[in-house]
């Protein structure tokens, strides 16, 4: 067996974080590994913890990495962490126990009582080690649609005006929403933001919709980085169901107007309600990544893994 070296964060991993990823997730539907660049903006934000994200290395190559994050106590006042599985590279599997150890021992030692994971079919290997682990289900968390741009069923006309999202009139409005409706940091609304306005090539498609000067929705269609035909749709927000269809309908009509032959996206929270709107144009269910749970036994020195 390769001997392994486990290490905390430093911002020197992350193009490999991004490389090792980008490869363990290549099959993976729809998984999108973060850039290095991406990665930066996020690990600089003030709750960042460097000792939860795990990195493994065989020599000086890096294999494998685990990533969690602890979160915010809620009205239970249970502390929680969210985790993901470790990425680890073909041949070197076997760190992969090593990672989860590490991961779990330190977010005992932090005084965490439940981990959360996001597991589906949909990305490779996820069900496999929730078993191992000892995960169970806990709830829904995202569904993953699809649409082949030519079989979209669309209306000639789109019902209400939406407008083209202009930075210089409604970033503040809008980073307003992402804080106080969809519990965003500022920081990291506003770095949000500021990020799709800079890189517009890679964001052709920002619109909202405003009524009495309000913005009541917003929707963003991305490039995918390696098919830039296919468009991923971000963060969707409306305070009414009614103006889902709308937004949907200036979408594709901008995406065919683009040559883009593709749209997917993932609904989740309050977003999930507005499935049959998606499935109504043509959006197939594609699949489903849940949360699973597992209690972190504080009594224990080490934890034990399943053998399921």
């Amino acid at each position: 067996m390769p001997k392994y070296t486990l290490k905390n964060y430093s911002e020197e991993f992350l193009p490999l974080q991004e490389k090792v990823g980008k490869e363990v997730t290549k099959e993976w539907k729809d998984f999108g590994q973060s850039s290095a660049e991406r990665l930066k903006q996020v690990y600089s934000q003030p709750d960042f913890d460097p000792e939860t994200r795990h990195y493994a290395f065989s020599g000086n190559d890096l294999v494998g990495f685990l990533t969690s994050k602890i979160l915010p106590v809620g009205k239970d006042g249970i502390k929680k962490a969210s985790l993901e599985f470790p990425l680890v590279l073909p041949g070197h599997e076997s760190c992969a126990d090593l990672l989860y150890q590490k991961a779990e021992e330190t977010l005992k030692k932090k005084g965490v009582k439940i981990a959360e994971a996001r597991v589906g079919e949909i990305w490779k290997g996820t069900i496999d080690k929730a078993k191992k682990y000892g995960y169970k289900y806990a709830r829904d968390m995202y569904v993953l649609l699809e649409l082949k741009v030519d079989k979209a069923r669309v209306k000639s006309t789109t019902g209400i005006i939406i407008s083209t999202y202009d930075h210089s009139k409604d970033f503040n409005d809008i980073v307003k929403i992402f804080v106080e409706k969809l519990n965003w940091t500022e920081k990291a609304a506003r770095d949000n933001f500021e990020t799709i306005n800079k890189e517009k090539e890679q964001n052709p498609i920002h619109l909202i919709y405003r009524e009495n000067n309000k913005i009541v929705a917003r929707i963003l269609a991305s490039k995918n980085k390696e098919n830039p035909k296919r468009f991923e749709i971000g963060t969707l927000y409306c305070e009414n169901e009614k103006y889902v269809e709308s937004l949907l309908i200036n979408v594709i009509m901008k995406v065919k107007a683009l040559k883009g032959t593709e749209i997917s996206t993932y609904l989740s929270g309050k977003a999930l309600a507005f499935e049959k709107y998606f499935q109504q144009i043509g959006f197939n269910r594609i699949g489903k990544i849940d949360c699973y749970e597992k209690k972190i036994d504080t009594t224990k020195e080490k934890p034990t893994l399943s053998e399921n």
